[in-house]
């Protein structure tokens, strides 16, 4: 395992001969043989290694028992430790979000602050193939493109001229166990890993089994994909950059012409929009697959026509091109349709409508940005999607009579720039979700519902901007 790391190092051009490199150390055996196998190869390379740990404080006396054995590993191969404490339940009620993800931010940002301290050239992380057959099945699960079917580079940019370097991405689970054990080498166990709480323990556990039982090879042959569609993404990707340079028409405000667009092929021109998002905001985030979608249609509207994009970002159609504002949103930001089922893409994020039996139907989720209604009461295959509008006025979901939904706002302590932003799902006139807030009482599940209306607002934060 040691001369096939060494070579895809190589093979890859992922490190230089006397780098200094952080490596993320959990205590678990991914990582601990990452750390071990640097360890070695250190000598080779004249590498300089970080060891760097994140004690979360979720899992109690274990967490703890991580970091202390994290310390014990790091002094015994004799590496410098960078060993923080983080309150992720206390961020989490203070900012909101998912376990997991506030862990991923909080990690990231800690090792790549590690990496400036020190003047780091990399940051080795321990993914191995099946993280890497996971991730592709993920994106595929969600919905993704070349891009995301890619899945994990073994080489990407964190800022600067420091990189994120997975060194370990085509060794199997196997094969890190097989080398700990011949190496006589301890880990740590994180027991969270044997539950399907999350989407990806589900996907390790249930779904690549069942998918071994067809091909014993599956997770080579997913790795595979990911490095064929990382070749193919790379070379989209600089067919795009030289489009975008040719489009370009201006900075302030950015503009493209959009002859000059429509010239391209659909697949170049989504990607075009996706690098002026990130021109615009700094990454690809926030940027879904309808706001890509509504700002293409702009160039078969007439000029003056406008879609919204994340951030209050507001892209329009002038005469022979498309151009990107930002500014205050309007009063009145007209009215979108959302076919059932069906989704529509919003300046902050997206509403997705889904159907559903009663008998699939687990229960509520306790989530304000979901709601359930009963689907033969709408009596309708498409919604609408449009902001508050003076006068507006509906039934409150447990209560008698309607309530005018400025009356509502107040009492939720929403002022009217905030209420502005506030979707509201409507039947015609009728309201039926107030998104993220309150569900209309007439569409409320029944004991005599039989199919049920999901509904789900993902919301980007534009205030990270």
């Amino acid at each position: 395992m040691l001369e096939r790391v060494d070579s895809f190092i190589r093979e890859q051009k992922l490190l230089a001969p006397g780098d200094r490199l952080v490596v993320a150390v959990s205590g678990g055996p991914d990582s601990v043989c990452l750390l071990h196998i640097m360890h070695r190869l250190s000598t080779r390379w004249d590498f300089s290694l970080i060891v760097a740990h994140l004690e979360h404080g979720l899992r109690g006396v274990a967490s703890v028992g991580d970091a202390l054995y994290v310390q014990r590993l790091a002094s015994r191969l004799g590496w410098p430790l960078v060993l923080e404490r983080r309150d992720i339940g206390g961020i989490i009620r203070r900012q909101g979000g998912s376990v997991q993800d506030v862990c991923r931010q909080e990690r990231l940002a800690f090792l790549e602050q590690t990496a400036r301290v020190w003047g780091a050239q990399a940051i080795l992380l321990a993914h191995h193939a099946g993280d890497q057959a996971e991730t592709l099945l993920l994106h595929l699960l969600r919905g993704a493109g070349t891009s995301g079917l890619a899945a994990m580079a073994a080489r990407d940019i964190a800022f600067g001229d420091t990189a994120f370097v997975r060194p370990l991405l085509r060794e199997s689970k196997a094969a890190i166990l097989a080398y700990l054990r011949e190496q006589g080498i301890g880990y740590r166990v994180d027991v969270s890993n044997a539950t399907t709480d999350y989407t990806r323990n589900q996907v390790r556990l249930e779904i690549m089994p069942r998918l071994a039982s067809i091909n014993p090879e599956v997770e080579l042959a997913l790795v595979r994909t990911a490095e064929l569609l990382q070749g193919e993404d790379r070379y989209l990707e600089q067919v795009a950059q030289g489009a975008l340079q040719q489009c370009k028409q201006g900075h302030h405000p950015f503009s493209l012409s959009t002859s000059r667009l429509a010239d391209f092929p659909l697949a170049i021109q989504r990607r075009v929009l996706r690098l002026v998002w990130q021109e615009l905001s700094g990454g690809p985030q926030d940027l879904m697959f309808t706001h890509v979608e509504n700002a293409l249609t702009l160039l078969g509207r007439q000029v003056g026509s406008v879609t919204s994009w994340p951030a209050n970002w507001q892209v329009r159609r002038s005469y022979d091109t498309l151009v990107w504002e930002k500014g205050d949103p309007p009063v009145n930001r007209g009215v979108f349709e959302l076919p059932l089922p069906g989704r529509v893409g919003l300046a902050d994020g997206q509403i997705t409508a889904s159907l559903l039996s009663i008998s699939e139907f687990s229960g509520y989720e306790n989530n304000p940005n979901v709601a359930y209604c009963d689907l033969e009461s709408l009596a309708t295959t498409q919604l609408q999607v449009r902001y508050w509008r003076p006068g507006d006025f509906f039934y409150p979901l447990g209560l008698k009579g309607s309530k005018k939904l400025q009356d509502y706002f107040t009492d939720i302590k929403l002022d009217r720039r905030e209420r502005q932003l506030v979707p509201l799902v409507v039947r015609g006139e009728d309201i039926v979700w107030i998104a993220g807030h309150r569900l209309d009482h007439r569409w409320r599940i029944t004991e005599g519902t039989k199919r049920l209306l999901r509904l789900e607002y993902q919301k980007t934060v534009a205030e990270e901007r």
